[in-house]
């Protein structure tokens, strides 16, 4: 889905300094989203007084830290930092997003001019749209690793605005054209975690193997996650199960595994069930209809 042309004094305060982008729900997401963006942009050439925070008054530890670390205003109301930023980023949990647009709706604060970039799982774009009109909406997701500078960040639909403001933050920007697409893509972000549990696993296993250290084990998991990376990247057009089994040659240790682990009942069939499983209860969880 293109996104329409249009002319925003958002988009052109984004192109002179200093640019604000005003948070409503401070939360540990958000915070991580800021870091990373704050980083992103001084590695563009940007100082720390080109970019100006404007925080929700909730959560004082999050936003005092973002105050002394990156000069972040916190204002008394949601309906201020609507007033002192037309950029927000709108961090609350899915339930609160009805009741935060009612707050917004009888301050008769929110424009055309405004812009919101939503990051909540299960609230479709035709209900944001119509709670916080006029504002234009778009949604957007990516993980708490963001703030180590090398996480994706979904979005729906594209947004060239979107994608310029917060692309410093991130390693790249993915655009869905359709929102279950999008709503799916929430899922990947699951999967780090699950990664590093199921490294802990490993990590357990090699523990036990007489005269390997923790440390030695974490460094070996490490540098394998790695050169799988690194082979992926190499390799964009190479399906990953096509590089597995050039790796896992017929004969070889590595191809029993593949074996053992693949299958109706292996452990790779095992992760789709849980993806189909969670998109199932994602999908039953959008508000009803009003």
């Amino acid at each position: 889905m293109a996104s329409p042309s249009y002319s925003s004094p958002c988009h052109r305060e984004s192109r002179s300094p200093p640019m604000r982008l005003g948070v409503l729900g401070v939360g540990e997401l958000t915070e991580s989203l800021l870091v990373a963006l704050a980083r992103g942009s001084q590695r563009e050439g940007r100082s720390r007084h080109d970019l100006e925070f404007h925080l929700s008054p909730r959560n004082d530890v999050r936003s005092h830290r973002l105050g002394w670390r990156f000069g972040a205003v916190r204002h008394v109301s949601n309906v201020a930092v609507c007033e002192a930023s037309l950029c927000l980023l709108v961090g609350v949990r899915p339930d609160q997003l009805e009741p935060l647009a009612s707050e917004l709706r009888e301050a008769q604060i929110l424009k055309t001019d405004h812009h919101l970039m939503v990051t909540a799982a299960g609230v479709p774009l035709v209900d944001l749209q119509r709670w916080f009109a006029p504002a234009r909406v778009v949604r957007v997701m990516t993980g708490l690793a963001v703030s180590e500078g090398q996480s994706a960040l979904t979005l729906y639909p594209e947004d060239l605005l979107t994608r310029d403001l917060l692309s410093p933050a991130v390693k790249q920007v993915i655009a869905f054209e359709e929102e279950s697409a999008f709503e799916a893509s929430m899922l990947a972000v699951c999967i780090n975690a699950w990664q590093m549990a199921q490294q802990q696993a490993l990590l357990d296993w090699f523990q036990t193997v007489p005269g390997m250290s923790g440390p030695q084990a974490r460094q070996l998991l490490m540098a394998q996650m790695r050169d799988a990376l690194a082979l992926m990247e190499a390799h964009p057009d190479t399906p990953p199960g096509e590089l597995a089994s050039r790796i896992g040659t017929p004969g070889t240790w590595t191809a029993r595994g593949l074996e053992q682990l693949g299958g109706s009942e292996g452990a790779h069939r095992q992760w789709q069930n849980v993806l189909e499983q969670l998109r199932d209860e994602l999908q039953e969880a959008r508000p009803s209809k009003s």
